[in-house]
């Protein structure tokens, strides 16, 4: 008979009693939330995108998903693997600041980390302006709607909001929200990880 268990990354694993059964099937699947870190994040705004992931990741967790956390701006830089451990990606965001990877938005370059990933479910990009360059941004998109992984867009502010219906999946995969909006709406999103996923 088939038992659940934690493997050694902390993912939900399937593994059977006898020693010949020695295969694993993982049954987590990964995100990638992708938070904007240019200087125009500053504030508010860079606060409730973090407390907003970690709803997200809890979220996330409870519906099959382990949650990984990457930033970007003049550059991108993962800052948490995908986990279904909360403390280990609370512990990680809290490092995550304005200008951690420089000042301007370069979301190409989060787009093309996110491609490395050899399996991911969806990337959730949250941004609050406009890209460096709105034509390498989509580019990189399309290459992961290729692959069949979700793109998932929340932007506040300065974001446009046409901008973000193309860059998603699908129009209803792409939220404009208001700043004081932002962590409520990151936290959700995971019902729109569930809506892509059907």
């Amino acid at each position: 008979m088939p038992l659940l268990r934690l493997n050694d990354q902390g993912r939900l694993c399937l593994k059977g009693t006898t020693e010949n059964q020695t295969p694993e099937m993982s049954l987590i699947k990964d995100v990638l939330l992708l938070i904007d870190t240019s200087g125009s994040m500053t504030g508010d705004k860079m606060s409730q995108a973090k407390n907003g992931a970690i709803d997200f990741s809890k979220s996330a967790t409870k519906n099959g998903y382990a949650t990984g956390l990457a930033v970007f701006a003049d550059r991108a830089a993962m800052v948490c693997d995908p986990t279904v451990q909360s403390a280990a990606f609370e512990k990680k965001i809290a490092a995550v600041r304005v200008g951690i990877v420089g000042g301007t938005t370069n979301l190409a370059a989060g787009l093309d980390l996110s491609g490395k990933f050899k399996e991911l479910a969806a990337v959730v990009v949250v941004t609050d302006g406009q890209p460096n360059s709105c034509e390498d941004a989509l580019r990189s998109a399309a290459m992961l709607k290729h692959r069949g992984i979700e793109i998932i867009c929340i932007g506040t502010d300065d974001a446009d909001k046409a901008f973000l219906d193309q860059l998603a999946t699908r129009k209803e995969l792409a939220l404009h929200v208001g700043a004081q909006d932002i962590r409520t709406s990151i936290g959700q999103a995971t019902r729109l990880l569930l809506g892509a996923a059907r």
